[in-house]
């Protein structure tokens, strides 16, 4: 489906977030080339169904999974190390703060103080032990998954927090992980995620168990008509629109 002549988003990725990826990837042996055009991300409403029917019908734990959040868990404090070392250090400089309350209301304008906040180089998230924790992660390293995947994964892209903008940080954020952490991570962010929206917004049971393989594979979440890609992207537009990431 050729669609380069439908407007794509109008994105303004974060130029230091977009350096310093490249550089964590170079300095790891990952891939420094993104083949990606995040301005043109969309999921479809089926996938979306799909997806989050997979994550459903997965168990709570497989016994084969828990070395892929292990890696996942170690490549996420390294990313996090290299975000927060200070420049002089190498580092990309960032600040991060742990809070009680969630810092980005997102129906106040939260998301355009995100992007602003890291511009700025600092950022607040809102702390794992006020909201739930993860029985595999921690809270220590779950607060770490949710700053750098925010920076890397949304400021990386200049994509929002909507179905969309997740499915863009995602994709985004997997190339600084290992193949066995993309794993855990689509499961961690993708299945969740969907899983969420299809349940009305209601955050969903935490799993430690690898989606199918097809659920993790990026060309699954693609309109399939042209009509229905049109339709998709206005309605990605009209969310990022309302998150104030207009460039």
């Amino acid at each position: 489906m050729r669609t380069a002549n439908i407007p794509a988003l109008n994105i303004a990725p974060i130029a230091s977030v977009v350096e310093g990826a490249r550089r964590f990837a170079a300095r790891n042996g990952l891939a420094t080339r993104d083949h990606w055009d995040y301005s043109r991300v969309v999921v479809s409403p089926e996938s979306v169904e799909k997806i989050a029917a997979a994550y459903e019908a997965l168990p709570f734990m497989d016994n084969g999974a828990p070395a892929a959040w292990r890696a996942m868990a170690e490549e996420t404090a390294r990313q996090f190390e290299f975000m927060t070392a200070p420049e002089s250090a190498g580092g990309m400089g960032i600040t991060v703060t742990i809070e009680d309350t969630d810092p980005y209301d997102v129906t106040k304008g939260g998301t355009r103080a995100f992007f602003d906040d890291v511009t700025n180089g600092r950022m607040r998230v809102l702390g794992t032990a006020n909201t739930g924790g993860h029985f595999m992660f921690g809270d220590d390293v779950n607060d770490m998954f949710r700053a750098v995947h925010d920076v890397f994964g949304h400021c990386g892209t200049g994509r929002g927090v909507d179905r969309h903008g997740e499915e863009a940080a995602f994709r985004k954020h997997s190339l600084m992980f290992s193949p066995l952490a993309r794993k855990a991570l689509a499961t961690e962010t993708r299945g969740q995620n969907h899983a969420m929206i299809r349940a009305g917004g209601e955050f969903q049971p935490q799993k430690i168990a690898v989606l199918p393989h097809w659920a993790r594979d990026f060309r699954t979440v693609a309109p399939t008509t042209l009509a229905d890609y049109r339709k998709t992207l206005k309605q990605a537009a009209a969310f990022h629109a309302a998150q104030g990431l207009d460039a």
